[in-house]
Order: structure tokens, then C-alpha cells, then sequence
């Protein structure tokens, strides 16, 4: 099936709720995870998918998602186009990203990652990734080894066969002073302020484009109050039509259910000339 971008947000919906009710226990949904989904995809579109569709599609939704937590780490001087909601990078940057260390990364030059709210859900504590990367949407980002100031202290990791006279040191420790921390350097702080940036730019264009999108769960459920059950003729308009975000903003303006029923009768003839 062509997979819109309505499907896709209702798929990564209903994969979340799963994760939501413990149906994924490891990295996969489980049996009654993949039943629930099929199940209600159906309710709401009238397409029917096999435990086979279900589980490719995560399986991409979770490609896509470490493709693109490998974008945001790969650039520390990473800028953030606002407007179109992607990494804004030159021709350079990108062309290494394909190469050398994120192959697939092309798809986000002019598109951000979809749905990122609820792929979070889904795949956010599940990690493929090397441990010294840090995940740049968490509030708390770990820094890589590779980017914190160390110290060449001789002798480090040696044991010491030294007598310890505990009862002196007791009295002792009352009078040691506290050793301050050692300073994050200039770098590190850049890096997490970028990242932080981004992370903010991010959460609010995704924001921004949920509250346009009328939802199709919510249109259904209308749908089927007018009486336009599933399997009718007029139900099956609907689940075509409504992939259209105009479509549905247009149906919700109808004000009756009987007005609303005969327009789905109405389409449906215009469209298959009965």
C-alpha cells in the first residue's frame, strides 16, 4: 500500500498506544500488539493489514528514527531551518552523511523526520548506537567521552600496599575541604546549547504541525454516527476522501447527520458513476 502521511500518523499512533500498554516487550510488538493495531488501522481507515505489513513498518519507523538521532549528533555546528522544519546544512555535509556515516540520510535533507512525538514512544529506549553518543532531545544529554576535558594522573589504576590507619583518618576527614567540581570547558557548553537549540526547534515545528492536522480518528468516528457504516458504499468514499486534510476540514462544515450522508452518497456516485 502507498503509505500517505496520514497513514503514517496514524499507524506511529497506534504503534505508541502499544508501547503505552507494555505490548512491546523487547523490540518488537508482541501477538496482541500487532492484533490491536491491525485491528484498529482497520476501524479507522477500512484498510486491512497483515502482521507482515505491521512489523516492516516498524521495522522502517525504526531506521528512520536512529537515522535521524545520527544526523542531530554528527554536526556539533548544525543550524536549523525553522520554516521547512529541516537540518540546513550545505551539499558537503550532506554528501558525507551518506557516505561515511549516516547511509539513508538523504530523505531528511528536505523533509524533517515525521511524527517524531510518538516514534519517541516507540523506539526512544531502544538503542543500536555506540554507547558514547548522546541523544540530543534528552533533557540530560551525556557527553562522549571523546568531548570531556581528562587529566593524565600518574600512577592511576596502581594499588597501593599501604597500611591504613583508619582511626586517625576519621579524625582527619572532619577538617578536609570539599574539592570543587571541575569545571565543563567552553567546548562541551557550545555543544549542549546547540544541541538544545535544535531539539527546541524541532519539538516546536512538529508542535506547530500536529495542531493544523484535523483528526482522522475524530472524522471517522463522525462518519460513522451519519450512519455511513463499514463495508456501505458511503463509508468507503470516506476512508478515499479523507486522506485529504481539506476534505475532512470541509465534511465537519456539513451541519446535519442526513446532509452529511447524502454528500458521501453523492461522491461515491460522481466517482464510480452509479
Amino acid at each position: 500500500m502507498e503509505w500517505m502521511d496520514d497513514y503514517n500518523r496514524i499507524i506511529c499512533e497506534l504503534f505508541a498506544e502499544q508501547v503505552r500498554r507494555g505490548n512491546r516487550p523487547n523490540t518488537h510488538l508482541n501477538t496482541l500488539g500487532y492484533t490491536e493495531v491491525s485491528g484498529r488501522f482497520y476501524q479507522m481507515t477500512g484498510i486491512e493489514l497483515s502482521k507482515t505489513q505491521i512489523k516492516n513498518k516498524w521495522d522502517r519507523l525504526k531506521n528512520d528514527w536512529s537515522i535521524w538521532q545520527k544526523l542531530l549528533r554528527n554536526q556539533t555546528g548544525t543550524s536549523w531551518d525553522n520554516t521547512r522544519g529541516v537540518i540546513n546544512m550545505d551539499n558537503e555535509w550532506w554528501k558525507k552523511m551518506k557516505v561515511v556515516n549516516v547511509p539513508g540520510s538523504v530523505k531528511f535533507k528536505k523533509k524533517a523526520l515525521q511524527n517524531e512525538d510518538f516514534l519517541r514512544e516507540m523506539f526512544g529506549d531502544i538503542s543500536n548506537d555506540e554507547t558514547d553518543h548522546w541523544n540530543p532531545m534528552s533533557d540530560n544529554p551525556v557527553i562522549p567521552e571523546s568531548q570531556k576535558d581528562t587529566e593524565n594522573i600518574d600512577g592511576a589504576g596502581e594499588e597501593d600496599n599501604v597500611f591504613h590507619d583508619w582511626s586517625y583518618r576519621e579524625e582527619e576527614d572532619e577538617e578536609v575541604q570539599e574539592v570543587p567540581k571541575k569545571q565543563k570547558s567552553s567546548t562541551t557548553l557550545i555543544i549542549q546549547e546547540q544541541i538544545t537549540k535544535i531539539a527546541d526547534s524541532a519539538e516546536s515545528f512538529t508542535s506547530k504541525k500536529q495542531a493544523e492536522v484535523v483528526s482522522i480518528k475524530k472524522v471517522i468516528n463522525v462518519v460513522l454516527d451519519c450512519g455511513a457504516q463499514y463495508g456501505s458504499n458511503e463509508h468507503d468514499i470516506a476512508t478515499q476522501l479523507f486522506v485529504k486534510k481539506e476534505q475532512r476540514e470541509m465534511f465537519l462544515t456539513l451541519p446535519t447527520r442526513e446532509i452529511r450522508l447524502n454528500w458521501f452518497t453523492r461522491r461515491y456516485n460522481d466517482k464510480y458513476g452509479n
